[in-house]
């Protein structure tokens, strides 16, 4: 699902990049003054890339449609029935 409305992250973004378990690329980007997750990326999935929820002021029009590092979720965290997840990191690819 895509947003209908795009708002650009204004101020310095660092990354760090490193190795998955998967022999992928990974890199992370986060706010360089305090360190907030912005998104990550992932060279197995070159088109998809993560966004942290909590960049987003509204997102009551999204959907969870998959959970990856399931096993670090809170107790309380439940999720939907149609929820893809894995426990850790799987040899798995979203649907284009």
């Amino acid at each position: 699902m895509f947003a209908s409305e795009v708002v650009a992250v204004s101020g310095k973004l660092s990354e760090f990049s490193y190795s998955s378990d998967k022999d992928s690329q990974v890199t992370k980007v986060f706010c360089a003054n305090c360190g907030s997750p912005i998104y990550g990326t992932n060279t197995r999935i070159p088109d998809h890339l993560t966004l942290s929820l909590g960049t987003m002021d509204d997102a009551s029009g999204l959907y969870i449609e998959v959970v990856i590092f399931e096993r670090d979720k809170p107790h309380w965290d439940r999720l939907g029935q149609d929820v893809v997840f894995f426990a850790t990191q799987p040899d798995w690819k979203p649907e284009s």
